[in-house]
Parts: C-alpha cells; structure tokens; sequence
C-alpha cells in the first residue's frame, strides 16, 4: 500500500454549499472521516465511498421539507473485502486489497478503461467509447467536483437527488496521472446506504442473507403499499415494476435539467423510506448537455434511458438471479415497459409493450442460454469466461434507441431537445455501426417476421 492508514490526510476545502443547515461541529466531523483524523470512514458496500450517520438532522435552506438522513462521502478510500453472494462474481478492484479498508490509492483501476462502453458521437453516430482513467479508491479533484456540480443543479431543479456539501484537495502525494485527488461529501435524503440492486439480483432475492436489508425492504414495500410474500417472484417484481416507474420518471426530469450521461444502473438508485421516495446518488459521470451540438443532445437523452434500460435487463441475468425470473412472469409484470410508461407517462400501455416485447425478444433467449449453464456459472467459471457470454449490449443499446425514438417526439423532453433524425437515417445508423449484425438487428425489428 502506498499510504500510511494511521497518518491523516492533508486537504483543502474547494468548494462548499450553503444551502444547509448544518452545525459547523457536524461539518468539522465529515471533514475529518474524509480525511481520516481520527476516524475511519465507514465503508457499507465495496468501493471507494462510506457511509456515515448524521449525528443531526440537515434541511435545505429554502425548503425545511427536504431532510437528509446521512451524508455520501466519495472517494475517501477503498474497502475490497472477500465476501459471500454478489462480490464473489464482481471485478476485483486490487489484488492486495485486505477485509480492511484504507485511505485512497494512486493505482490504475484498470477494468474501467479497457471494457468498451457503448457511445455517440458529436455527428450523431454511434461509436464505442471508454471511461476515464481512475485511481483505486479514490476520485480525481475534476469528478468529485462534477458530482458536487451536477447534485447542486438537481437540488435546485426540485429532483430527488443527494446534495452537495462540500469537494475537498487531497495533498500530499495524491494525485493521479498528474491530476489532484479529492474526495465529494454529499447528504442522502434516505439512511440505508441499500441500493435497489439488492432487490433486483441482490440480497432480496433470498430472505435472510442481510438481516438488515430484509428490514429496509420490508419498509420499502410498505412505503409503495405493496404485501405479500417478499420471496414470492411476484411480489419482487411488482415492486420492482414500482421503483422502475419511478426511475424513468427520475430520468425524465434528469434529462430537464439539461444534463446527460447518468448511470442508470440500478446499483446508482437509492430509495428513502423517510421520505417515499427513490433518489439518484452516483453523479460524478454526468455532463452538462448544453455543451453539445443541437443534433446530439436528443440522442444523447435518448441513450440515457436505453441506457436504464439495457442495465435493469442485464442484472436479470446475473449469476444470483439466474433462478429467481420466470420468462412467463417477466412479460406479464414487464420492468422494461414500467420503466418506459415512467419516462411516457401518456402513452398507451399497449403501444409500450410492443416496444418492451421487442427488447424482450432480444433478452430471453440469452437469459435462457445462461440458465442451461446457471450451476457452472456459479461454481466453475471465471470472470473472464462469464464475460464472453455476456448479451451484446452496443446491439441492445441501438435496438432500444430505435424503438424508443418515436416516442420522444410528443414528450417532454423531446420538445426540449428537438430532433429531426427519420427511422431511415436511425436504420442507416445501425447498419454501418453493426456490419454484419445489422441483419440480427433488422430480424428483432420485425423485417423478416412471417
């Protein structure tokens, strides 16, 4: 390890809000758990952010209403523990990485930038793309002001998100491929650090593995007035159809407020039972929309919600799930078309299933071709191996942007970020993109249907 765990951080504050009302004996507390004098962060899922209690109530300035429950701190060092169920078949994050957490490190997390994510150009053409280099366990100065940032713009928009509290510098010798290291302390409108992963492929799918979360997600389903058996497959996916409403609507107003680029992965949503309500909490990707060109800005809203969608579906195949989803239940409850009538809420629930079997239509089969392995998968395989049965997502990605189009031009956000691309222009897209995959693409679009 390159830092000394029992040595505090050297830090410079660079940027506050002051829209709370917090005490300067509750700050000073966050500042020190950041920069580990005297406390160490608490660390609840693995990763480089903690988790910390607030030891007071916090409320917005302008809005007494709005209550935070914890404060978010990111980038304040990595916790990589061995542990049972989902950690056993996610990236490794450093290979001399212990069950104890340590203050943030300078090394390269090197999975980020060599897996191909799918992306659009400024032309509006469709093109892989890579993350930014980033160090293990910590954040580069530049991103946790991005997600102080874009968190600032959310709350002042009205949509339920964490809030910014305050970016720090890292001195020393932190810093990363010549940039400052820091770290973001934001609040949470909830206290339970869970994410809603846990009930799509976590630890709701069997009662018992987390104590603590079968309590969070028995409140969660009260909340949404939601009964029944909480390991009963219908019952999770109603829920599941629940929190997809509303994170479509979540995205919705995401795209208002003139950002792009949000992970809709479900491990990025957080419900707080405090307030009813599910809220965003990873933001250090997101990017001010106003810096692209008129054409990109509609796809680029467009691909966030292909986006949501593609990872909700993917999850469905993931090891720990690959026993929990009937093909007959998935259609019937249908995640993909509640998150969809989330983001549109006006149009009819059967011109959105027609577009959700589309995409279902793609996803079963590979669902179906992971369960016939399921026992490998979870006792034989490497990563390595599980990866290359992974469904084409740049495929899924395209397939959901060209169903979803149409639906843009009478909403809300398609009025905001006008597009006059045709179904042609979005077919020819496709196939220069695809090569010989177009012809898949064309099949699950229905030109060769008998």
């Amino acid at each position: 390890m390159n830092i000394n765990t029992h040595q505090k951080l050297d830090y410079t504050i660079t940027h506050q809000f002051d829209g709370l009302t917090i005490s300067d004996a509750e700050f000073k507390r966050l500042l020190d758990i950041a920069s580990w004098n005297g406390h160490v962060p608490t660390f609840t899922r693995r990763g480089r952010g903690s988790w910390e209690a607030l030891n007071e109530p916090i409320t917005l300035k302008d809005d007494p209403s709005v209550t935070f429950h914890a404060a978010k701190l990111k980038g304040v060092g990595l916790w990589n523990p061995i542990l049972p169920g989902d950690a056993e078949y996610s990236n490794k994050l450093h290979d001399d990485a212990g069950n104890d957490p340590v203050p943030p490190l300078t090394d390269l997390l090197e999975y980020l930038v060599t897996y191909p994510h799918f992306g659009i150009s400024n032309e509006c053409e469709y093109k892989y793309a890579y993350s930014s280099p980033s160090p293990i366990g910590g954040i580069v100065h530049e991103r946790a002001h991005r997600e102080y940032w874009s968190s600032e713009r959310l709350v002042k928009h009205g949509i339920p998100t964490i809030a910014p509290l305050a970016v720090i510098e890292y001195g020393g010798n932190l810093n990363f491929q010549g940039q400052p290291m820091g770290a973001v302390l934001t609040l949470s409108p909830g206290s339970a650090s869970y994410r809603i992963s846990e009930i799509l492929f976590g630890a709701g799918l069997a009662r018992g593995t987390d104590p603590d979360f079968d309590v969070h997600y028995d409140a969660i389903r009260a909340s949404l007035g939601i009964e029944g058996d909480p390991d009963d497959e219908r019952v999770r996916l109603t829920v599941i159809c629940a929190l997809a409403r509303e994170a479509g609507k979540l995205l919705h107003d995401f795209s208002l407020a003139e950002m792009y680029r949000y992970s809709g992965d479900w491990g990025n949503f957080v419900y707080s039972v405090e307030n009813r309500q599910l809220f965003l909490i990873d933001l250090d990707s997101v990017q001010d929309i106003n810096h692209l060109p008129a054409p990109a800005k509609a796809m680029q809203a467009w691909r966030d919600l292909a986006s949501a969608i593609y990872r909700m579906v993917g999850k469905l195949g993931y090891p720990t799930a690959l026993d929990k989803y009937t093909i007959e239940n998935l259609l019937e409850f249908d995640p993909i078309a509640a998150k969809i009538s989330g983001y549109f809420p006006l149009v009819p629930d059967d011109e959105i299933r027609k577009i959700s079997r589309r995409m279902w239509g793609y996803f079963i089969p590979h669902m179906q071709l992971l369960k016939k392995h399921r026992e490998a998968i979870r006792t034989e395989w490497d990563g390595d191996r599980r990866k290359s049965y992974k469904m084409d997502h740049d495929l899924f990605y395209i397939l959901a942007l060209t169903l979803l189009r149409p639906l843009f031009a009478h909403s809300e956000v398609g009025r905001k970020y006008p597009s006059d691309i045709t179904e042609d222009e979005m077919w020819g897209k496709a196939e220069r993109f695809l090569g010989e995959r177009f012809q898949l693409f064309a099949w699950l679009m229905g030109r060769y249907d008998l």
